[in-house]
């Protein structure tokens, strides 16, 4: 499947990279890069994989994958893709990024926001 981020969400790991990179250098810039890179894949592979949470509390349809699954380990990421599964920008079925969240921020407004946006 196939797994699209948004806008929105295309701004987010940019800000996150950025700030990793500010704040830890250059080699972990790439270590967290690469886990975006995994957990993009684990989310093409089964969009409800093992560790995916449901948040249809905060809007009807919406998953959180947090990276540290992409890693392996916990502790090791301290963010999370929030997504759905729905119709692609060609018309195709595949996962939708919304947003790239820290675990600590309230996402349901920055959600709606992305839905907003379409």
């Amino acid at each position: 499947m196939i797994v699209e981020f948004t806008e929105l969400a295309q701004q987010d790991v940019r800000d996150v990279l950025r700030q990793t990179n500010d704040q830890f250098g250059s080699r972990q810039l790439r270590r967290y890069a690469a886990l975006f890179d995994t957990a993009q894949a684990l989310l093409g592979e089964d969009a409800e994989r093992p560790g995916s949470l449901d948040r249809s509390d905060l809007l009807p349809g919406i998953h959180l994958f947090h990276l540290e699954l992409a890693a392996g380990k916990t502790g090791a990421a301290s963010h999370c893709l929030y997504y759905q599964v729905g119709t692609l920008s060609d018309g195709t079925q595949g996962v939708i990024v919304l947003r790239v969240l820290h675990q600590r921020m309230e996402p349901t407004p920055h959600l709606a926001k992305a839905l907003q946006q379409g």
